[in-house]
């Protein structure tokens, strides 16, 4: 008996949208590469109202560090005085939420999309991301699809999520697991 192959020539994700039109998309593409793929230090401010005037949802006080990819702004929320560090990826293929006082540390990755390995047509999938108030992400850290860091919640250096956390508790390792309580200093 043997075993199925996956066939990528019949990879088809002709059913996913990404909620604009094609015209929309490629400028987004060429105004990412000039705003935030960069190492112009272009103002925070004037990067979250480039944000916006593409669809996202951005609360005040939001900083930008450079070489930051967005793949479709109009997926992103963000709550006030958030900060996105540099390297930071966030592949909104989905929604992408991230409250207030968060922080994802340089060359972090929010995934929205894989693929389906049990498919032969290795099968596109989707699932939205949370990141609560007051969570970090740190350094190099990966957070998959459907995946909700809780509020205050730590994602230790170079850990994977894939799932839910409890709110305060720190992560680690790949695949992420519980270390410890966040206790945070008044």
């Amino acid at each position: 008996m043997s075993e199925a192959r996956v066939s990528l020539q019949s990879f088809d994700n002709s059913w996913y949208r990404p909620g604009r039109s094609r015209l929309s998309v490629h400028i987004w593409f060429i105004v990412n590469r000039i705003m935030f793929l960069t190492w112009i230090p272009w103002p925070s401010t004037f990067k979250s109202w480039v944000l916006r005037k593409f669809g996202a949802r951005v609360g005040r006080g939001v900083v930008w560090k450079n070489r930051v990819s967005i793949k479709y702004p109009w997926n992103l929320t963000i709550g006030d005085h958030t900060w996105i560090g540099e390297g930071v990826w966030i592949d909104s293929l989905a929604p992408v939420t991230l409250g207030s006082d968060v922080c994802l540390s340089q060359g972090c990755m929010i995934e929205t999309g894989n693929h389906d390995w049990s498919k032969v047509g290795f099968d596109l999938r989707v699932a939205e991301v949370v990141v609560e108030d007051g969570a970090w992400a740190a350094v190099r850290s990966l957070i998959l699809p459907g995946s909700n860091l809780r509020s205050h919640a730590v994602l230790a250096g170079g850990s994977t999520l894939s799932g839910d956390t409890e709110p305060y508790g720190i992560y680690v390792g790949t695949p992420a697991r519980f270390l410890k309580r966040r206790r945070i200093a008044r």
